[in-house]
């Protein structure tokens, strides 16, 4: 606390809100866009997963874990990862902020308000994880077309038959032999006992936790708008709808829990920085655990 500034004493740059701090560097983003509200998957668009928290989708090539939304938000997120690092972007971590901190602790007694100085980080995603995942193209390609080469990576491959044509081991799979006349009743405690305890194992990309699709949606805007240049009002009550309520009716900046606008008592006007800065929070938790090589977690 002996190291708190006054906040008469920040230099005018120091004390930038976050989005002026981005315009202020000139940051331009080419490759992330923010997600309107009301978009649709495109004709032809991959079909595997579906718009679920739990249980595991079974498709054409493959079974997901998740819904095939998830996997979409780590592609944006990562995307946003990769450009920022490719253009040395300095992201702002934690914003700048103030303090009032009791007397006691207080430097100096008569200074009640202290600048809490923001914290800034130029990204680094982990090249080692992310191999099988051709980043080059993550970059430049959208997540439909991408997904086209690479959903098998997320996917746990489906049921065979195998012949004396076909027959081939690996790592990866179980293999039984199985006589035509054996009972199936009979088989299921053998499936049981020997086959199930060595099913669902983890895949390698995984997405973790139990978050919501539309909170993974209402970070990732609040971060590529505000870099973007857009203030915190200006990002709840674009018409494009960046910010979605949780139950995707009525005023979707006074609906449920953190979304929830607070009034000014003095003023009687609307005070949007609170419940932008905690989806921003959410966005900067998720943008940097993908440059680590995971996504989905709880923050």
């Amino acid at each position: 606390m002996k190291n708190l500034l006054p906040l008469k004493e920040a230099l005018p740059y120091e004390t930038l809100y976050t989005y002026r701090f981005y315009k202020e560097n000139g940051v331009s983003l080419e490759r992330s866009r923010p997600i309107k509200k009301g978009v649709v998957r495109k004709i032809g668009a991959p079909e595997t997963g579906r718009d679920s928290e739990i249980g595991v989708r079974v498709g054409q090539y493959g079974a997901l874990p998740k819904g095939i939304q998830y996997y979409r938000m780590w592609f944006r997120f990562l995307k946003l990862a990769l450009e920022l690092e490719q253009k040395q972007i300095e992201v702002v971590i934690t914003p700048n902020s103030y303090a009032s901190p009791p007397v006691a602790d207080r430097p100096n007694k008569d200074i009640k308000t202290y600048h809490i100085p923001r914290e800034i980080k130029v990204l680094s995603v982990s090249k080692d994880f992310y191999k099988d995942w051709d980043l080059d193209l993550v970059l430049a390609q959208t997540f439909d077309k991408w997904w086209k080469t690479h959903h098998h990576i997320f996917e746990a491959s489906l049921p065979e038959i195998i012949t004396n044509k076909t027959i081939k081991t690996d790592d990866d799979h179980i293999y039984l032999k199985l006589d035509k006349t054996f009972n199936w009743e009979d088989l299921i405690p053998i499936l049981s006992k020997e086959v199930r305890p060595k099913l669902n194992q983890p895949l390698k990309y995984q997405v973790k936790g139990k978050g919501r699709s539309f909170q993974l949606i209402n970070r990732y805007n609040a971060l590529v708008c505000c870099m973007q240049g857009m203030s915190p009002k200006e990002i709840f009550t674009d018409r494009a709808g960046y910010i979605r309520a949780p139950d995707e009716k009525g005023d979707r900046v006074d609906v449920g829990g953190s979304l929830t606008v607070t009034e000014d008592k003095v003023t009687g006007n609307l005070k949007y920085s609170g419940a932008f800065r905690r989806q921003y929070k959410g966005g900067i938790f998720h943008l940097l655990e993908v440059c680590e090589g995971r996504f989905g977690k709880g923050y």
